[in-house]
């Protein structure tokens, strides 16, 4: 549950798999995952969003964080895209839920 008594989002306290490889480029970065072989190359954008996945972040804070870095976006646009790309993450398994977090986060 949330602060405000809502179940948490399936999306929330993600962190990066440990077993994926993440590799910063100057205008990007390469994600691998030895063990289901799935590559993915990700923006600068995709990357600010990987490393705000540090666990601890609900889909809400990391999406208020890109509308502040990127204030003359759209809002809606933002949160809709930002959202496609973390389930898309955590569906090739680069991305999964940090139990621990969530846990700690509902005391």
């Amino acid at each position: 549950m949330n602060e405000e008594g809502k179940p948490n989002d399936y999306m929330d306290f993600l962190s990066p798999n440990p077993e994926a490889v993440f590799r910063k480029e100057e205008d990007g970065a390469f994600l691998f995952d030895p063990h289901s072989g799935n590559l993915r190359y990700i923006n600068g954008t995709g990357v600010r969003i990987y490393e705000l996945c540090d666990g601890g972040k609900t889909r809400e804070e990391i999406v208020t964080a890109l509308k502040v870095l990127y204030p003359d976006a759209d809002g809606e646009a933002v949160t809709a895209d930002a959202t496609a790309f973390l389930r898309e993450l955590a569906a090739l398994g680069f991305l999964r839920k940090d139990e621990a977090n969530e846990l700690g986060h509902r005391s």
